[in-house]
């Protein structure tokens, strides 16, 4: 069962490196649509020949949307971030939000005792 399972995840594995490799060729023939000039940050999604007008706050974001736009992470429903979301996590679906990242105390000692330890 246990080599069933591994061979699985090795096929598994295998396709999504291989799907990722495909990319469309871009050349003169591509017609990429006109972006408005306000309140676009322009971005390129990996394989595409096009740029496009990146995700706002409240949008919806996952691997087949282009990415957040700057300072924005893609946050789905069990709290995890992500600035970019691969494309061989299909699964992931969150929406775009300003994330704030708390500092860690690491040691609650005065700043004079931490001095004299150095």
């Amino acid at each position: 069962m246990e080599k069933v399972l591994f061979f699985n995840f090795l096929i598994t594995v295998g396709l999504g490196i291989t799907c990722a490799k495909k990319c469309i060729e871009c050349g003169l023939g591509v017609n990429c649509p006109v972006l408005p000039a306000k309140d676009c940050e322009d971005v390129t999604r990996p394989c595409s020949c096009c740029k496009e007008c990146a995700r706002r706050v409240g949008e919806q974001c996952s691997w087949s949307t282009v990415r957040c736009a700057s300072g924005l992470m893609c946050i789905n429903d069990d709290g995890e971030a992500l600035v970019h979301v691969p494309r061989f996590l299909t699964y992931f679906k969150g929406t775009c939000q300003f994330v704030v990242i708390q500092p860690v105390v690491v040691e609650n000692t005065d700043v004079t005792e931490r001095r004299n330890r150095i």
